[in-house]
Parts: C-alpha cells; structure tokens; sequence
C-alpha cells in the first residue's frame, strides 16, 4: 500500500501548491513490533515531527516549517495560520473565497491527504531540510511560477521581495507511520517549499 501512500503525499504539495517536482520513493526507520509502532505514533503525537536539517538550515526557519506540518498533522488551523507568510496568506485566501471554497475546508482537506484507506490513523515522524544549490535562481523561479500560474501577480513579487530579509526554497522531504504498521514510510520526497524572512520572523508559503 506504499505506493498509494505516496501519492497522496504528492497531491498535499500540489493542493498546497507548492510548485516544485516531486520524487516518491520508499524509507525505512527501526520497528519490530506493533508495540513499538504504537510508542512511536504516541511520541510523534507528543513531540510532532522529528526534524533533521543540514547544517545550513537556519534553526528558526526549520522550526517555523516543523510548525508547518506538526499543525497539518493536527489538524489545528489556528497554528497553520501562523505559519503562513501574512500578504500570501491573505492571497491564497481570496483565491479560495473566489472559487468558493472555504480557506478553514482547505485546510482540513490538506490535513487528510496522507489518509489511507484500512488505517484509521497516521503520525508525521520525520522530515528532513536543506537548501537547493543554487538558491537564488529557484527562489526567481518560484515566484515565476506563481506569477504564470496567476496566483498572484508581479507587483506582490516585488513587495515580498523588499519585505523579507531573506528567501529560501527549501527541499523537504516526510516520513509518516501509519497505525499499525511497523515502520514509517516516505509520503513526500524531495520537494521545494518556499520560506521567507521578515522583520517578524519566519513564514512559509504554504
């Protein structure tokens, strides 16, 4: 059922339009038991996701993305939100609201992509952060994207751009273990996720 799994880890980044290609492929983490699933599952509960990022990562950024997916993996709205860099979450929003679609039923939407049928539960149990070679062309071409995609426009580039500080496309990827099962699985390999800087901190565009 893996194979399942990870497609719905790359529909998240797509619902969430996260405008990078995705790779799916397989991980192992240790487990020998249903017992030591269910110790996991409750530790990934307690602590959310496990974050291992390279050197590089700046501790803040990879912790405003841990509060990223801990909140999907909760499904807690209220703590999405606040990762969310402020101008593109007010675009995405009346993106949503044009087409008729709630932002909060979006969100619980996203919040269930990694749902599997025969598991009545899952856990987020890893994710692991670096920073694309040659940064600066991908983060020109990230904001392209958005802009051919027409979600938002090149005047909302430009003010993000003298906003933030700094920029980051950041490869992600996530393990998640589903109840039951005795190791976790890779639900989303390699994708790019941007991360921003301002005078209040770090956000995403989620």
């Amino acid at each position: 059922m893996i194979t399942s799994k990870l497609k719905a880890g790359c529909a998240l980044c797509a619902a969430a339009m996260l405008l990078c290609c995705a790779g799916c492929g397989s991980k192992k983490d240790t487990g020998s038991s249903a017992a030591a699933s269910s110790a996991a599952e409750s530790s990934a509960a307690e602590d959310g996701v496990h974050v291992i990022a390279a050197d590089e990562v700046d501790a803040d950024l990879a912790a405003c993305v841990k509060a990223y997916f801990d909140a999907l993996d909760r499904k807690d709205y209220d703590a999405f939100l606040k990762t969310l860099y402020p101008p593109y979450k007010e675009a995405y929003h009346k993106m949503l609201e044009a087409e008729g679609v709630k932002p909060e039923d979006d969100f619980l939407r996203m919040s269930r992509r990694f749902d599997e049928d025969g598991y009545e539960s899952w856990s987020l149990t890893e994710l692991t952060l670096s920073y694309y070679e040659n940064e600066e062309s991908t983060v020109e071409n990230y904001f392209s994207r958005y802009i051919e995609g027409e979600y938002f426009d090149e005047k909302f580039a430009e003010d993000c751009k003298a906003d933030c500080t700094e920029m980051h496309d950041v490869i992600f990827s996530l393990s998640a273990l589903y109840e039951g099962d005795k190791e976790p699985v890779t639900v989303v390999d390699n994708v790019g996720i941007l991360a921003v800087k301002n005078k209040d901190g770090w956000y995403v565009f989620g």
